[in-house]
């Protein structure tokens, strides 16, 4: 062997030990540099970032991060593509095949040249992993925008009212109202009665749930005690009370913010399309959490939501800004002049006359009569 040849092997050896001496390299996320995905391949909002190269492989990989209603176009790989879903949910679909849901630890192999698109769900954001094998050679070849049907809206169906108010549902007034006011005592009062008018155990539960939104917490947490104590003293007596269905939401990782600004829009609010009172928390807090999260809990559909708000409000008094724009809300659910009136007549006898007659002058007066 010619020294040229002992050298170049010294050369590789050493080169060797120290590539094995450099050990792991761990590349913290924060380290990655994520862009955002053209928009003239993407639809929505998605951002992506490489992964370092693995040494010694041709093949290349990316995190994907989609935000909710975002999809990328159809499209091929000439090599084919591995997918690995991260966090979230989201969709794929092969050309003439139907959309298929992907969660959290699923795998997605498209094959070569195979027509697909993929990306998050209509209300849920979805990340995953895309690896792309060969990736010298492997060439998308981006094709048309998938026409994706708009995020359904709610069931209005379900939510409107059209039939008169039922005394199970004029039963919420009081309990509301007398929750608000923190009069506890004749709050067991109204419970007992709420429940002898058909109101299950969950329904109660869910009132106090959704008037935490406008009254706050420690009103709400009375109103959970003095259930639980209404509740005691009835199973003592021998009674039983339907706990009712369990709430039902929507699936995890839901983007709660843009359900909520839908719901707005389908109630009609113009609180849909303006940041609430210019303040970003606020605007997230009521539209995400109040309109997004607690209107997608169905054991009260919005009517009964509508009547809580109205009557919380008619206690707290001095909110006849939020309460005309929710007595509104209530009538374009279906809720008449008559029915209110008999809001209205509920929350005189059981709550407060002065109350009542607010309310009705604040409603009245917003319509010029």
């Amino acid at each position: 062997m010619n020294i040229k040849k002992i050298m170049a092997a010294l050369l590789a050896t050493a080169v060797a030990a120290t590539a094995s001496a450099a050990g792991q390299t761990v590349t913290p996320q924060s380290a990655l540099a994520f862009q955002t995905a053209p928009a003239e391949h993407f639809q929505g909002k998605a951002e992506f970032a490489r992964y370092p190269a693995i040494p010694g492989s041709s093949d290349a990989a990316a995190i994907v991060r989609f935000e909710a209603g975002a999809v990328t176009d159809w499209h091929t790989h000439s090599h084919g593509q591995y997918l690995i879903v991260t966090e979230g949910e989201g969709r794929t679909q092969e050309w003439g095949k139907p959309v298929r849901i992907i969660r959290k630890g699923d795998v997605v192999w498209c094959p070569p040249n195979v027509k697909h698109w993929h990306g998050a769900g209509e209300r849920t954001a979805m990340s995953h992993i895309a690896i792309s094998p060969q990736a010298a050679d492997n060439k998308p070849v981006w094709l048309e925008r998938v026409q994706l049907p708009s995020a359904a809206a709610p069931d209005m169906a379900k939510h409107r009212q059209t039939a008169p108010l039922s005394a199970k549902q004029l039963a919420i007034v009081p309990i509301a109202a007398l929750s608000a006011a923190g009069d506890t005592g004749r709050l067991k009062t109204a419970i007992e009665r709420g429940l002898q008018q058909g109101l299950a155990v969950g329904e109660i539960q869910e009132i106090f749930t959704h008037q935490y939104a406008y009254a706050g917490f420690p009103r709400a947490l009375n109103g959970l005690n003095t259930l639980q104590a209404v509740l005691k003293e009835r199973q003592a007596r021998g009674i039983r009370d339907p706990q009712g269905e369990a709430a039902a939401t929507p699936p995890d990782n839901t983007d709660y913010y843009a359900l909520g600004r839908q719901t707005l829009q389908t109630l009609g609010s113009p609180a849909a399309d303006s940041v609430v009172a210019n303040h970003e928390g606020i605007d997230r807090a009521l539209k995400a959490h109040l309109f997004g999260y607690l209107f997608a809990r169905d054991q009260l559909n919005y009517v009964n939501r509508e009547l809580v708000t109205v009557s919380t409000l008619a206690a707290l008094g001095k909110a006849d800004a939020q309460l005309r724009s929710h007595l509104g809300i209530t009538q374009r659910l279906g809720v008449n002049d008559q029915q209110l009136q008999r809001v209205f007549d509920v929350l005189a006898k059981e709550y407060d006359p002065q109350a009542a007659e607010q309310a009705w002058r604040v409603w009245t007066e917003s319509k010029g009569k």
